[in-house]
């Protein structure tokens, strides 16, 4: 094969005669190459008891019917499975060999691909078949084939009518003659064995909503999974896998006493599952229902030990170090993942968020655009990708990407992202309108709870108490309505903190007992709710001139500290260095105050996913520090510190929001000092950002009459200049 730039340079009569000897010299290379002894293809080494079931044909002639070809494949998988002797290759394992071949697009297994996939993977044994339609008579064939040989070692075949025999008998009958054939004992197939429509259900339509559901889980489009699933439970009102997906999702779109009914039910149906799907309801229900961190990892480890090849499990325990903070242990598992299917998208996502956490952003960059190259044309890892570029200080880029998210896929919600995005730029005003639409396009009760949460902060951070207020009472009263506890945690918490602010202790305290009477339930770590508990009474206390008992809130907290895991015992350091940074300014110890806040260790940030970033935004210690400078008499340092509190900086790992108060505080400071025309800056920039605030908050009507005030001045000082 020429290039273009050899073709251009010399004639095809020049070409000619060396073309001849490539052609004689090719010739003989083939023909050595063809004596030569050959080296077998480098195979798994054989896996014993193995076998993989592949994609049946589809012989009726009737596309309506092509869902068979997974389902059955599927159902035999979880009979086989279900046997306890076999190691069956999972039609996800499949799918993930698949990937691994450059294939992933493949919908259909054939035969030859079938026999590829078992070498590359060791499984000895594969499974063929077929399924034909005459009237109402529905029959199935399979063919059990030796993979190294490709010998014929069973064949076998089942009829019934309708198209739900296939679930009463035709399964079992199949399965049963499968495992004859690859020579598991008569007695462990009838002792183990259990009728596919026990342990999955009687539906053939339910079966194949519940596929379909599974697949836009794995995708992350919570609210289409949510429709499969609830069709499948509708169709078969004891499907307990359905319900227990279900329940997932349920969770996952913030409706908890619907994710909480649909778990129970699943662990009430819980003997019509395999066992491998049983210890997943197992895991489930420790989490959400039980609250039993300690039982949800031994589960896990235990699943790790009998199924080592399901990579899920070390997702699940990756995810789990990860929400910890324990990153070197989230990266291991996400690694074992990885190493069971190198083309898994979600976990290439997940461990790039795990080094955006690190500060690592080369390589979360590298992680997720390897999620974006598995994943071509899919919304989610479009979406991850304009997260890094916010962690990289790269806001205007990621606004574009986010919006190519809804390109993809308008319905794909979490508009609080790019609301975040607005906010780090101060345009508040596009903040609203995709806060709004988020509440709008809210595919469930739980995610409008969400979205007034975020409404009310934001109308918080801009001044409008009054309307703040009633956002988070109703997404408080949302929130309660599907019993999602950690919205009405933080709505109750928001409610106490603005009271706080706003010199209403007693109103205050009162939400925040109700915040820590619903918190306490929802932690395995009851010394972290005692922590919290220490912490909003404490600076109450403060408020109420009742230093001494603020005091020994501190003293609580420190005690509580070394008895925290990782990442919990961080945060409270924080609110520790926090509470005392006040207590130390309330007692004039300037330096000591100084001090302890500049040398606390900065907060993780959150992820700009949940609602952690709220309480990130408003418990934010180097205020404290500005406010310490200022009361010392140290007012450079005091406007140094503030200039950095209203500064976007994009290399910084902070990504705090710029309070709009600080403005004010700093506008105030630099008309202290003389500086007319910075004070005059900052006090337009507060009065426009906080153009719809209550009219009643003092900072607003101070901050017109201060540049009424120097406006006048300079005005009166230009008028006398000849």
């Amino acid at each position: 094969i020429t290039s273009k730039e050899i073709t251009v340079s010399f004639s095809l009569k020049k070409l000619f005669i060396p073309a001849l000897v490539v052609i004689a010299l090719i010739t003989a290379a083939i023909i050595i190459w063809q004596l030569l002894p050959k080296k077998e293809a480098v195979i798994a080494p054989k896996i014993e008891n193995s076998i993989a079931v592949i994609s049946f044909e589809n012989q009726t002639g009737d596309k309506a019917y092509d869902y068979l070809q997974k389902a059955i494949p599927n159902l035999l998988i979880t009979s086989l499975e279900n046997t306890g002797y076999l190691h069956v290759a999972t039609w996800e394992r499949m799918r993930d060999l698949l990937k691994q071949m450059g294939k992933k697009d493949v919908e259909i297994i054939d035969s030859d691909l079938g026999f590829e996939l078992c070498r590359k993977e060791g499984i000895k044994n594969i499974v063929l078949g077929s399924f034909i339609k005459a009237g109402d008579v529905f029959a199935t064939d399979v063919k059990v084939l030796d993979v190294e040989s490709k010998n014929l070692l069973k064949s076998a075949s089942s009829k019934g009518k309708g198209v739900d025999s296939i679930l009463e008998k035709q399964i079992d009958e199949l399965s049963k003659e499968i495992s004859f054939g690859i020579g598991v004992p008569k007695q462990r197939i009838e002792a183990a064995q259990s009728r596919i429509g026990d342990v999955t259900t009687t539906s053939m339509e339910a079966y194949n909503y519940f596929l379909r559901g599974k697949l836009d889980l794995d995708s992350w489009y919570f609210n289409d999974a949510r429709r499969f699933f609830e069709k499948a439970v509708e169709l078969d009102p004891d499907f307990a896998s359905a319900y227990h997906w279900l329940g997932t999702t349920y969770f996952s779109l913030g409706d908890s006493n619907a994710g909480i009914k649909a778990i129970e039910k699943a662990k009430a149906l819980s003997e019509k599952v395999t066992e491998k799907e049983r210890l997943y309801i197992e895991v489930d229900y420790a989490w959400q229902i039980e609250k039993n961190e300690e039982k949800f990892i031994d589960i896990l480890k235990l699943m790790a030990k009998k199924y080592p090849k399901e990579k899920q499990v070390h997702f699940y325990l990756a995810s789990y170090y990860s929400s910890k903070r324990l990153n070197s242990q989230a990266i291991k598992e996400f690694n074992k993942a990885l190493e069971l299917d190198p083309q898994w998208g979600n976990a290439y996502d997940d461990l790039g968020f795990t080094y955006i956490d690190l500060w690592e952003l080369d390589k979360a960059l590298e992680c997720i655009n390897k999620y974006a190259s598995i994943m071509p044309g899919e919304a989610d890892p479009i979406a991850s990708l304009s997260t890094l570029y916010f962690h990289m200080g790269k806001l205007d880029e990621a606004i574009a990407k986010f919006k190519e998210v809804f390109e993809i896929k308008p319905d794909y919600g979490n508009e609080y992202v790019i609301a975040y995005f607005y906010a780090m730029k101060e345009d508040y005003s596009e903040t609203m309108k995709w806060i709004d639409q988020f509440i709008s396009n809210a595919p469930s009760t739980g995610k409008k709870s969400e979205g007034y949460l975020w409404k009310g902060f934001y109308r918080y951070w801009l001044g409008s108490l009054d309307q703040s207020i009633s956002d988070f009472t109703t997404a408080a009263e949302l929130a309660e309505e599907v019993g999602n506890i950690s919205m009405q945690m933080q709505s109750e918490r928001m409610r106490g903190w603005i009271y706080y602010e706003r010199g209403k202790l007693e109103l205050s305290l009162e939400h925040f007992k109700r915040w820590f009477d619903l918190y306490k339930d929802q932690v395995s770590q009851a010394m972290l709710a005692n922590g919290y508990n220490s912490f909003y009474p404490g600076l109450v206390e403060l408020k109420q001139g009742r230093i001494d008992s603020a005091k020994s809130r501190l003293d609580e907290m420190k005690s509580i500290i070394p008895k925290l895991d990782p990442g919990a015992k961080n945060v409270m350091i924080y609110r520790q260095d926090y509470l005392a940074g006040e207590v130390f300014l309330a007692e004039e110890s300037f330096d000591k105050a100084i001090s302890i806040l500049e040398n606390s260790k900065p907060l993780q940030e959150p992820s700009i996913w949940n609602t952690g970033s709220i309480i990130y935004n408003i418990v934010n210690q180097k205020r404290i520090l500005a406010r310490v400078y200022l009361q010392k008499g140290e007012l450079d340092k005091a406007i140094a510190e503030y200039e950095r509190l209203i500064t976007f900086d994009p290399n910084s790992k902070s990504k705090h929001l710029v309070s709009p108060r600080n403005c004010y505080r700093v506008a105030k400071l630099y008309e202290e000092k003389g500086q007319k025309a910075k004070a005059i800056e900052h006090y337009e920039k507060f009065l426009d950002l906080w153009k719809d605030a209550d009219p009643a908050i003092p900072e607003v009507e101070d901050a017109r009459k201060r540049l009424a005030g120097l406006k006048s001045k300079i005005g009166a000082s230009a008028s006398q200049i000849p």
